[in-house]
């Protein structure tokens, strides 16, 4: 959601008030959809360093991206929002005791 109020470039499908909090919601729940909490060392590749920094570079690409049609607004503002939403997962991992792996397995 706080993407969705920061952004400087609103699209009003990606910045819906219902749309930004639901698509936040699942996109911060999919580190554990992708590699679920079974056991205490479950963080592996997309719970990894590498992942966060990608993303982290991913979304300043995106945030900088000149935009020019209806639709390229929307796919940034739904990239703002999913990508912010899951590097806010991985930055609340990465404050626990357990952290998070540089790589992990695949």
């Amino acid at each position: 959601m706080t993407t969705a109020l920061l952004d400087n470039n609103k699209h009003p499908a990606s910045h819906n008030v219902v749309v930004a909090p639901a698509v936040g919601a699942f996109m911060g729940k999919l580190p554990y959809i992708l590699e679920p909490a079974l056991h205490p060392n479950h963080r592996q590749f997309f719970h990894g360093m590498t992942v966060l920094t990608l993303l982290y570079a991913g979304l300043l690409k995106a945030y900088r991206w000149s935009l020019e049609e209806p639709f390229e607004k929307f796919m940034r503002g739904m990239m703002l929002i999913c990508g912010g939403a899951y590097l806010r997962h991985l930055i609340c991992d990465a404050s626990t005791p357990k952290a998070l792996p540089l790589v992990g397995k695949f």
